[in-house]
């Protein structure tokens, strides 16, 4: 027997009501982990029947920042939050044929708050883990940090960081120059978490992917590229304005593929090399730094695109998160980051999750557990 799935849309801390809920054409949730979350709502409207207005239209539920809630349960499962976000956009079109007018809304994950004040602000002596930290915990936000320090500060009587623009805009800056991470996020407890690190790529992971392996098959799609000249070494080079000296840094290697696969995705046979210029930075400490974010960035360099089906899955999909796969060979076969997850949810209850993961390595480790439900060992 198939597995129900059901939702829960919550609309300013209100359950969605009935006239809502029979109007829901489908709802698209993308979870991405280097952009900001978005859902959308394609809701039917039309003309009451005494003809005094439009259903939904005229009853200014979808204000302005209304803070929009929206969790799935798969089965008998527990509820997975998908998205706390705030509406940004609705758009209407009117058609004169019958069933044809339709309402949609688009909201933003919680940055949208982070992204509503530019300012000039200058932060001294700190780590930019330490910034992050602070800018999350702000009285207007109140977000719970998830910071890994960064373990560089500046100075204010050398270099004083300056903030010009949003604070999302700025912590985003912040953390492509050290190779982080920077999203807001429900957890599953439904609070608002800042994150500011590394890819968690050697976190447990949430799943098993299984492609062409009979009734364990999870999968209805899955397509994998290997893209095989992306930068793999990092030069630059700046002067220290104190004492006008060279300074000049290079990375290598990746750091960020271990437990990934057997085989790093960064050439050691005739890579390809990048200069950095305009850096903005004056000492090599940072310098280094960034080099060796755009090196361990590009080792990001297989990419895997497919659909979930999501009853045989059994759950929800989340970005940000490791994932199993396996069935594609001992190539493409292992752990994956899962970078972006779109979730379609259809006013008939279907639901379908079309996902992008990313991998920095090749082959297996020899410590994947690729295992059957009935527990029988299973190959790549």
């Amino acid at each position: 027997m198939a597995k129900a799935i059901t939702y829960t849309l919550t609309v300013n801390g209100t359950a969605a009501s009935a006239a809502v809920l029979n109007a829901v054409k489908q709802i698209e949730v993308e979870d991405h982990a280097a952009m900001a979350d978005m859902i959308r709502l394609r809701l039917a409207v039309a003309v009451k029947e005494d003809g005094s207005g439009w259903t939904l239209l005229d009853e200014s539920l979808f204000t302005r920042l209304a803070n929009l809630k929206l969790s799935v349960t798969v089965g008998s499962g527990s509820a997975i939050p998908l998205i706390n976000a705030y509406v940004i956009e609705v758009d209407t079109d009117f058609s004169s044929a019958p069933h044809g007018s339709e309402l949609v809304v688009t909201a933003m994950d919680p940055t949208v708050l982070m992204h509503l004040d530019e300012k000039v602000k200058a932060w001294n002596n700190m780590m930019d883990s330490d910034v992050a930290t602070s800018i999350f915990s702000d009285a207007g936000y109140r977000f719970t940090p998830v910071v890994e320090s960064t373990k560089w500060s500046r100075h204010e009587n050398d270099h004083t960081l300056m903030q010009r623009g949003t604070d999302i805009q700025f912590l985003r800056q912040l953390a492509d120059r050290n190779g982080f991470e920077c999203f807001v996020e429900m957890n599953d407890a439904g609070e608002v978490e800042g994150h500011f690190h590394p890819p968690k790529h050697d976190a447990q992971p949430q799943g098993t992917l299984t492609v062409n392996m009979g009734s364990a098959t999870n999968v209805n799609r899955f397509r994998a590229k290997y893209d095989m000249l992306d930068p793999a070494k990092a030069k630059a080079a700046t002067i220290d304005p104190a004492d006008k000296s060279v300074q000049k840094s290079q990375a290598d290697d990746a750091t960020q593929a271990d437990g990934m696969g057997e085989d790093a995705t960064v050439p050691t046979d005739r890579p390809r090399t990048v200069l950095l210029s305009q850096l903005g930075m004056a000492q090599a400490g940072e310098v280094q730094r960034f080099a060796q974010s755009v090196v361990d960035r590009s080792s990001w360099s297989i990419v895997a695109e497919g659909e979930v089906n999501t009853v045989a899955y059994g759950g929800a999909l989340k970005a940000k998160k490791p994932v199993m796969v396996r069935g594609v060979g001992r190539q493409f076969s292992g752990r994956y980051y899962v970078e972006r997850v779109l979730h379609q949810i259809g006013g008939d209850g279907s639901y379908t999750q079309k996902f992008t993961l990313r991998r920095n390595a090749t082959g297996l480790t020899g410590s994947e557990n690729f295992r059957s439900d009935d527990g029988v060992a299973s190959p790549p």
